[in-house]
C-alpha cells in the first residue's frame, strides 16, 4: 500500500512529459445539431488533453473552437470535410504538432494511451495508424469511423502533394463525394505514406 501514491505521481509525471513530447491535434467531425451535444462533451472530456482540438463542422459556435468547412452538410460529403479539416491543418497547426488524429464526435480517446503509442514512432516519418481494412485500397485504409492519426510527415504530403493532384487523390471540382476513409487511405498511398501495425506486444489493437 505505500507505493500507491510514489507510483501514481510516476504515472502523472509521465503523462505530463509525453504531453509535452507528443503534440497532437485532435480534429473531430461533427456537424451543427451535435454541437451542443456530443462535440460538448467532447470538448469538456478528452478533447481537452489533446494538445490542440477543433471541431470540423459547417458552422462556427462560440461554446466549441471550431474549423467550418463550405462543403455541404450532409453524409455523402463527408470526404469534402475532411479534406477541407486537413488542409486548414497543416496551414494552422503544421509548426505546431507532430501529429493529427481524426476522430468522430461519438468516440472516447485515452489521449494519454495515444500519446504513448505514438512516443515510440517517428513524426518526420511518412506513416499513419488507426483500425486497418484491407479491402478496396491495395495498401489498406483506416476505419473513419474507428478514427486514424497522420504523422507531421503523412500531414505535409497530404496537403503539398495529393491535394494538388487528381491523378493521386480524389480533388478538384465535384470531388466531395466518397467513401472519405477509403478515399483518404487512397491519397496516402499515392503518396508514399506507410500505414502502421499499432497491436501491442500481445497482438490487441488499439
Amino acid at each position: 500500500k505505500g507505493n500507491v501514491i510514489p507510483d501514481r505521481l510516476g504515472e502523472e509525471q509521465n503523462a505530463t512529459k509525453l504531453a509535452e513530447d507528443v503534440r497532437v491535434l485532435c480534429l473531430v467531425m461533427t456537424h451543427p445539431n451535435n454541437h451542443k451535444t456530443k462535440a460538448y462533451q467532447v470538448y469538456k472530456t478528452w478533447g481537452r488533453r489533446c494538445t490542440y482540438v477543433e471541431f470540423l463542422t459547417t458552422e462556427a459556435d462560440p461554446e466549441i473552437p471550431t474549423i467550418v468547412s463550405p462543403t455541404e452538410e450532409h453524409y455523402s460529403k463527408i470526404w469534402g470535410k475532411t479534406k477541407f479539416g486537413f488542409k486548414t491543418a497543416y496551414e494552422k497547426y503544421y509548426d505546431k504538432v507532430d501529429w493529427v488524429m481524426k476522430a468522430d464526435d461519438d468516440t472516447y480517446v485515452i489521449v494519454e494511451n495515444l500519446r504513448y503509442l505514438l512516443s515510440s514512432f517517428n513524426h518526420s516519418d511518412p506513416i499513419w495508424f488507426g483500425c486497418e481494412f484491407k479491402v478496396i485500397v491495395k495498401d489498406g485504409y483506416m476505419s473513419g469511423g474507428a478514427g486514424y492519426v497522420l504523422s507531421k510527415e503523412a500531414l505535409k504530403r497530404f496537403h503539398n502533394t495529393a491535394l494538388n493532384n487528381a491523378s493521386l487523390c480524389h480533388v478538384g471540382n465535384n470531388s466531395d463525394g466518397g467513401a472519405e476513409d477509403a478515399e483518404m487511405g487512397k491519397c496516402l498511398m499515392n503518396v508514399g505514406v506507410k500505414s502502421v501495425d499499432a497491436r501491442d506486444n500481445f497482438g490487441r489493437f488499439r
